[in-house]
């Protein structure tokens, strides 16, 4: 026998949303009909009821905020569950809009036993902090009718689910509402009495919809599911409840996000070297903050520390309504990053401090000094990227000044040459061409200088000795 185990999350999209003030009723409403889609549980207590016309749940409490139910996000919470549940089990069906139906039966022999399994899974998803109603299986669509009626039970005894199934309604079936007033309409008020009619009556007296439904419910007929996969770009999006004037508090909810995050690139085994955070603001205004880990980071606490560094400097040009995160450069883990079990060992990297102060100060104000090709003094050394290696260039062994000046200055005070003079011509390629001779000079105080005569005679000095 095939097992299944289906979850109902009644009130998903209100669970999902980010809602600091949590002791206030809550309620989502259908855009169209005006009626109350879900509740939580302080709205219960009120008197709202599931259905309810927005005017009769606003007079029953005046402190009631109402959302708009959006399927959409729905659907993208019910992905997020999935991902979720990855991680402990695998053979997992989506079923839009609130639910999930997971295959059990290949999993017993990894657990030990459905107990084990249920164990497992259970405090697995609790870690998310949403309602959910579940219930065991023979089939897809046996499970499905228990869990969506709160049965809460967790069997593998086809007998006993069997014997539960007799007593719901038809109403509580998928059947389409067309199909269950016709069952009525003949005295089929129950499953029991549905089951009992033999196939051949169904087929005559119904349609093959029927037919088929409950060859599926009993298991008798092939039901066909497809099979989730997680999705390779991570792309999340997290809706406010409350609009967010101060940029600081968007610490919280993004917080949420890098837990998502840090989930997506564990079950891949790869890090993100650059992150983009999309604020959506009042009146459909967007802005983009990027976050960038020159050494590629995938754990959530780690991130949100660049995060911070980044948003001390920001301001909010208007109030945040939602948050969109997604990765712009990702990679694979370095197998050598990270101890297997006490995680990072040692000082911090040059990568890990290139990478703060990236997030300190800009991305664009942090750089290296590499070498050049250049022979001009004043272009022997450039500014590069910090997170690349410098490019080594032959050591020549030429007497050179520890400090260099910007710009030569005119010689103010008397020296003695003591070896010179060294030629430079050059820079005759791009028009900035150089004839000067340098020398090595020490002034009457003992500093040692680096000066050179240009073709008008004039003396500079351009660097110092250390």
């Amino acid at each position: 026998m095939q097992l299944w185990l289906y979850l109902h999350f009644p009130a998903l999209q209100l669970d999902a949303l980010f809602a600091e003030q949590s002791d206030q009723p809550i309620v989502l409403v259908d855009g169209q009909r005006f009626q109350i889609t879900q509740a939580n549980s302080l709205a219960l207590e009120h008197g709202i009821k599931i259905g309810m016309g927005l005017g009769s749940a606003s007079a029953l409490c005046h402190q009631l905020q109402v959302h708009p139910y959006q399927a959409g996000q729905e659907q993208q919470t019910l992905l997020d569950i999935a991902q979720w549940l990855y991680l402990v089990t695998s053979d997992i069906v989506l079923q839009p809009p609130q639910g999930v139906l997971l295959k059990v039966s290949n999993m017993l022999s990894l657990y030990g036993g459905l107990n084990d399994y249920w164990h497992t899974l259970s405090q697995h998803l609790d870690q998310l902090g949403y309602r959910y109603y579940y219930s065991t299986g023979f089939s897809p669509y046996s499970a499905m009718l228990l869990a969506k009626s709160a049965t809460m039970l967790i069997s593998n005894d086809k007998e006993q689910l069997r014997e539960r199934l007799d007593s719901y309604p038809i109403s509580a079936t998928e059947l389409p509402e067309k199909q269950v007033d016709s069952l009525l309409r003949v005295g089929v008020n129950t499953l029991a009495e549905l089951l009992n009619l033999p196939m051949s009556e169904l087929a005559r007296r119904f349609d093959i919809d029927l037919v088929n439904y409950v060859g599926r419910l009993l298991g008798q007929f092939k039901h066909p599911v497809d099979f989730y996969h997680p999705p390779e770009k991570f792309h999340r999006y997290l809706e406010l409840l409350y609009e967010i004037e101060n940029i600081q508090w968007l610490e919280r909810p993004l917080k949420k996000l890098l837990q998502h995050l840090e989930l997506f690139l564990t079950l891949r085994n790869r890090v993100a070297y650059e992150l983009q955070l999309t604020l959506h603001q009042r009146d459909k205004q967007t802005d983009t903050i990027h976050f960038t880990s020159a050494c590629g980071d995938y754990m959530a606490h780690q991130w949100l520390k660049l995060c911070q560094l980044t948003l001390e400097s920001l301001k909010l040009t208007a109030p945040v309504q939602g948050l969109t995160l997604t990765i712009v450069r990702g990679g694979q883990l370095d197998a050598t990053s990270r101890d297997m079990f006490n995680g990072t060992q040692g000082k911090q990297s040059s990568l890990e401090l290139i990478g703060l102060l990236q997030a300190k100060l800009g991305k664009e104000k942090v750089r290296k000094v590499a070498l050049s090709h250049d022979p001009r003094p004043e272009k022997a050394t450039q500014l590069c990227d910090p997170t690349l290696p410098i490019p080594v260039k032959p050591h020549v062994n030429r007497c050179r000044p520890s400090f260099l000046l910007p710009t030569p200055e005119p010689l103010q005070e008397k020296v003695t040459i003591e070896q010179g003079p060294e030629r430079f011509v050059t820079g005759w390629w791009d028009g900035d061409d150089i004839t000067r001779d340098y020398f090595i000079a020490r002034s009457h105080s003992g500093r040692w200088l680096w000066v050179f005569r240009n073709q008008d005679k004039q003396w500079f000095l351009h660097g110092q000795f250390s």
